[in-house]
């Protein structure tokens, strides 16, 4: 310890002799921190690994897949991780005020406050469970005075002592200690007016209200929850500082764990802050018109599902002032153009339109394509389009419990929300009244009004569902507001297809002709990666289907299947397929005589068009077709599988980069949208040395493997060592 330089006989000399010497902490903060698990993907050090910055655009790129984790985190357990934080702080602040403290006279005073602090602090915890926001403002209030106060009683130790304590690291630490726990009650204190003003947010069948209007009530609970995040932001800087050496021995490793838990709480705040101001934007603003797709994916198409039922939602600050639910064919039955469908249509259709819309692999394009079918009718661009899968509605069911709906004698549960749902929109509905989908319109006031009435319990639940549908892509968005779309895709909730510049797989399942089966489809994809001697790499996927037994659908799967993969990856070969004619998306194929082809003109998407002019057959022996989408590479062709059986394919085809270029490898998984998880077991073959590599994956004998059910999106990565 550096020497200070103090008059002799004063009262501070027995104060440096009680203090007690540090005791040296097994494990450095940094190797705790480490060690902390959580959704982030931390980079080797800069001794360990010199170039490891040029990995760091592959971790954003995984960040934004994990953050919508973030606030599913922090607003289902809004009460007990912020105040419990702050209480578990308020005991750490407690022991660094006693190291302070001891051997001065007014120890029991400072000691005294503390323990005031504290007791207001698990006070307000309890209130806030409560939902006693009044209370809660009030114990904060206290607990904030006496962290002050008890600053303020130290300072009145006089200039020399106050100035040597502060030189002592032990009282360096006691200090940052309560001024962090000053800050932690400021933050609560806004934090409780932020939950206070959210809360006056109401839902109901005709949509979302407050008593000061919703636009105004959020504008509210932006100050306060930018308060908060002031707060915090300057309680973490002071935790920062405290050498975890400094204190008590067994108060090491809680301080470790809650200093984590304040900064991952820090990033929850901040990414409610962005979802508030989103909110706000999308629904709490002036008017709004929302295109809403229902996709079945029993019928599984590349954006979720076949799109049978659409919904027009008109809003006006939150509230529905008009809504209309009906089938996808009141749409298209008013297209009076004869447009020629995308080729792989050719046996099913012979006109494109909104049913068949999502047929781009990114959301925002098929969502584009749906925006122009619906204003060939002559209504009214949405202003943003939305679509969800009935997975959404099955896991809110399993949340709220059955709904009753009396004009069709039933109630809807998460087991038979599927099965009456198909039922009496395509079967069971009055052929007189011949509005197939009234029964999903009957259903949605309903819902919004049970979701009015759900326990603060259910609606912590519903907000888990919701995130998970968003990461799951069982709901996805897209606004034709720019900044608002920038938002949807940085949560990664726009459904797009991400760039990155190593490896990358998608699968993506086209259900034409196959009836209501996608649900009974086990699939799995066995995929493997060979470094070969000049740097190269060559992928081979081995990809099953098997078609589960099912009562209600005994029907063969016909599956046109695209697999993503980098962009300018070389075809090798392929087995399995079941060859097929090609078509283009011209109209070619239909007619047979000049008198046909005048009577059936079709015209020409010019989309469509683009998409074939990078796209061919590049294996005459198997009918694979390669095309560019999405800035990806893909290759293409059929699957058939009937109900008991399953059908295998293998494509084999070299990435478009050279391990030499560079030490890091990646591989970018993305789920489809309302697909079943794909079970993918991963492989990379290599006789480098592997440096670093992220947790999820398997370092083994010279191969590294990686094996999940794949319901999300996904990102691996490794650096190995240069030749």
């Amino acid at each position: 310890m550096q020497e200070i330089k103090r008059p002799k006989k004063n009262r501070f000399d027995e104060f440096l002799k009680k203090v007690e010497k540090p005791v040296v902490l097994r494990e450095s903060f940094v190797e705790h921190k480490k060690m902390v698990s959580g959704p982030k993907i931390l980079l080797p050090s800069k001794e360990d690994l010199v170039e490891s910055e040029v990995f760091q655009a592959d971790i954003n790129l995984l960040n934004k897949q994990v953050a919508s984790k973030y606030p599913k985190l922090s607003v289902v357990q809004k009460e007990t991780l912020v105040f419990g934080v702050l209480a578990l702080l308020c005991f750490v602040s407690l022991k660094g005020a006693s190291i302070v403290a001891s051997g001065i006279q007014t120890r029991s005073q400072v000691i005294g406050t503390a323990k005031q602090a504290l007791g207001q602090l698990k006070e307000a915890q309890v209130l806030a469970s409560e939902k006693d926001f009044v209370g809660v403002q009030k114990q904060l209030e206290f607990a904030q005075n006496n962290f002050e106060q008890a600053r303020k009683d130290i300072s009145s130790l006089g200039g020399l002592v106050t100035s040597a304590i502060k030189l002592l690291p032990e009282g360096q630490a006691a200090q940052n200690l309560l001024e962090a726990g000053s800050e932690l009650s400021r933050s609560g204190i806004a934090l409780n007016n932020f939950y206070a003003m959210t809360s006056q947010i109401q839902v109901s069948e005709n949509g979302f209200s407050s008593p000061d209007g919703l636009y105004q009530t959020l504008n509210a609970s932006k100050k306060y929850l930018n308060e908060a995040e002031k707060s915090i932001e300057k309680s973490t800087e002071n935790l920062s500082k405290v050498d975890v050496k400094y204190l008590p021995e067994d108060l090491r490793d809680q301080f470790v764990t809650y200093k984590n838990n304040l900064e991952q709480g820090s990033v929850a705040l901040n990414q409610i802050s962005s979802i508030l101001n989103l909110f706000q934007q999308f629904l709490g603003s002036g008017s709004k018109t929302l295109l809403v797709l229902f996709e079945n994916n029993n019928e599984l198409r590349p954006t979720g599902g076949f799109i049978g039922t659409y919904g027009f939602f008109k809003l006006n600050n939150g509230k529905i002032e008009s809504q209309k639910i009906s089938s996808v064919y009141d749409i298209d039955g008013q297209i009076t153009e004869k447009i020629a469908p995308p080729g792989p249509f050719h046996d099913l259709t012979d006109s494109w339109g909104l049913r068949d819309s999502n047929w781009f692999v990114d959301f925002k394009e098929s969502a584009q394509k749906a925006i122009s079918f619906y204003e060939k009718t002559g209504k009214q661009t949405p202003d943003a389009v939305v679509a969800m899968t009935p997975d959404m509605f099955v896991d809110l069911l399993s949340v709220l419990g059955p709904i009753d709906i009396p004009k069709y004698g039933l109630s809807l549960n998460a087991n038979n929300f599927r099965e009456q749902v198909q039922l009496n929109t395509s079967i069971g509905y009055d052929k007189k009244e011949n509005k197939p989908k009234q029964m999903l319109a009957d259903f949605a006031p309903l819902l919004l009004q049970k979701i009015s009435l759900a326990t603060p319990e259910q609606k912590s639940e519903l907000l888990s569902v919701l995130f998970n549908s968003l990461s799951k892509k069982n709901l996805m968005f897209y606004d034709r507001n720019k900044n608002v779309q920038e938002i949807f895709e940085s949560y990664s909730w726009a459904g797009r297809i991400l760039d990155t510049d190593r490896d990358y797989l998608a699968i993506y399942n086209t259900n034409l002709g196959g009836r209501k089966t996608d649900l009974s489809i086990q699939q799995s994809a066995v995929l493997n990666s060979e470094v070969q001697e000049d740097g190269s790499v060559v992928n081979t996927i081995t990809y099953t289907r098997k078609h589960q037994l099912n009562l209600y659908e005994q029907a063969k799967n016909i599956d046109y299947v695209r697999f993503l993969v980098p962009k300018g990856s070389k075809f090798v070969s392929a087995q399995g397929f079941v060859k097929k004619p090609y078509y283009k998306s011209d109209g070619s194929g239909y007619t047979t005589s000049l008198i046909d082809t005048l009577k059936n003109q079709f015209k020409k998407d010019s989309d469509l068009l683009k998409y074939d002019s990078v796209s061919k057959v590049i294996d005459q022996t198997s009918g694979t077709v390669e095309g560019t989408e999405a800035g990806k590479t893909y290759f293409a062709n059929w699957i058939e599988v009937s109900p008991g059986e399953e059908s295998l394919v293998v494509l084999k085809y070299r990435l478009p980069f050279n391990l030499d270029d560079s030490r890091k490898y990646s591989l970018l998984l993305q789920k489809q949208p309302g697909a079943n998880p794909l079970k993918i077991d991963y492989t990379l073959k290599t006789n480098a040395k592997v440096l670093w590599y992220t947790g999820n994956l398997k370092n083994s004998l010279g191969k590294i493997n990686y094996s999940s059910s794949l319901s999300e999106d996904t990102f691996l990565g490794l650096v190995l060592e240069g030749r």
